[in-house]
């Protein structure tokens, strides 16, 4: 295949996509896991079911995309074949995504003894093919799949988001997933310099595409936590701009002023600041009760799995011991619940006392409670302070 040079993620999948549809269209089974995956164009697969011969039959009925089905008494018929016919192998025993849509179908039959002659048929030559030379490591990760189901360790990191996206194996852990994401742009990009199968393209192209709807492939703009953080400590700059006029502006106007009263006025400028960046982003969080406590979420980056605490310091009567106990009570609370237990925190004060003498401390003292991963302390312009 002609090296293809795609810096752009998305014009890329479109490439893929158009390589598998152009590929696919021939083969019943190829056609209809694209229909399966939801990357079909036209209405669905177009071939005469009846026709096929017993396994590519079983293999599609297992994507459970057709009204046509097999009968128990079928598969029971092609788990009883052996592997191979005067050491020619049969079909199935290089074609890791047909044998794992057999899988589900015999799973679909919630039968006993189907189950255990799966198992048998699979034995005879799927533990052999993935411990030679005969599969990629995708290929090899379907394999583990196909035979270990739950307890599966994956060297790919395209197949566990795969059955991470179909419910057939979450990955709870969101730092796990972001990091499988990470991986599966490298492989994607790989794999479409090499001559990787139409399943395996098509696979790559469905993940490609429930990533996108699930974190929009990376962080918006590839933001990290880093550079969230250096955003939120350069809104300084911005406020050298915050409208506090003592004289209108133009002939006969009132002078305007843009108070910041309240923790909620912080809450809404961060939202404004962040909102066209971060599409997904969601504020008034509220989270599972604990006890009397009903904890909740001033501000949350799905995308990046961070939540922005903000704090308001009005005057000298709130202390900054006293914020810094007000942290980390919530701080736990927001652990208490499962969907956040592993989410990043970051701590967001607006001072309005321009005791900038403190902040440092504050700031070290902030970073020392678990599970705050940044802390940026911004002081109201001074114009303010009348």
């Amino acid at each position: 295949m002609v090296p293809v040079e795609r810096e752009n993620a998305y014009a890329l999948r479109e490439y893929l996509h158009r390589k598998v549809i152009e590929s696919a269209h021939a083969d019943p089974f190829k056609s209809s896991f694209l229909h399966f995956l939801g990357l079909s164009k036209d209405g669905g697969p177009s071939f005469d079911f009846a026709t096929l011969s017993l396994y590519p039959r079983c293999a599609i009925a297992g994507l459970g995309i057709l009204d046509e089905t097999v009968s128990a008494q079928d598969v029971s018929r092609l788990l009883g074949q052996a592997a191979k016919i005067d050491s020619t192998p049969r079909p199935w025993v290089s074609d890791v995504f047909g044998v794992m849509a057999v899988k589900w179908m015999a799973a679909q039959m919630k039968d006993a003894r189907i189950a255990r002659e799966f198992e048998n048929w699979t034995s005879g030559f799927l533990a052999q093919q993935a411990s030679g030379d005969h599969l990629n490591i995708f290929e090899k990760d379907i394999a583990a799949y196909i035979r270990s189901g739950e307890s599966a360790v994956y060297a790919s990191a395209c197949v566990p988001l795969f059955l991470h996206y179909r419910t057939l194996r979450r990955v709870e852990d969101h730092q796990n997933r972001m990091s499988l994401i990470g991986r599966f742009m490298t492989e994607l990009r790989a794999q479409a310099q090499g001559d990787a199968s139409t399943a395996l393209l098509s696979l790559m192209v469905y993940v490609f595409d429930q990533v996108n709807e699930d974190v929009a492939t990376v962080p918006p703009k590839g933001w990290s936590l880093d550079d969230l953080l250096g955003f939120l400590e350069h809104i300084p700059v911005g406020l050298k701009r915050w409208t506090w006029e003592e004289s209108g502006r133009t002939r006969g106007a009132e002078p305007v002023k843009w108070p910041v009263e309240n923790e909620y006025h912080v809450q809404n400028l961060l939202y404004v600041l962040l909102g066209p960046i971060f599409n997904d982003i969601a504020d008034e969080v509220n989270l599972q009760p604990v006890g009397q406590k009903n904890p909740r979420i001033d501000l949350y980056l799905p995308s990046l799995h961070t939540i922005i605490e903000v704090k308001y310091r009005k005057d000298v009567k709130k202390s900054f011991p006293a914020l810094i106990g007000e942290i980390a009570e919530d701080a736990s609370l927001y652990r208490a619940d499962a969907k956040y237990k592993d989410a990043r925190i970051v701590s967001f004060l607006w001072d309005c006392t321009c005791a900038t003498q403190e902040h440092a401390k504050f700031k070290e003292g902030v970073l020392k409670i678990d599970g705050i991963n940044g802390c940026v302390v911004v002081s109201a312009p001074s114009t303010m302070n009348e």
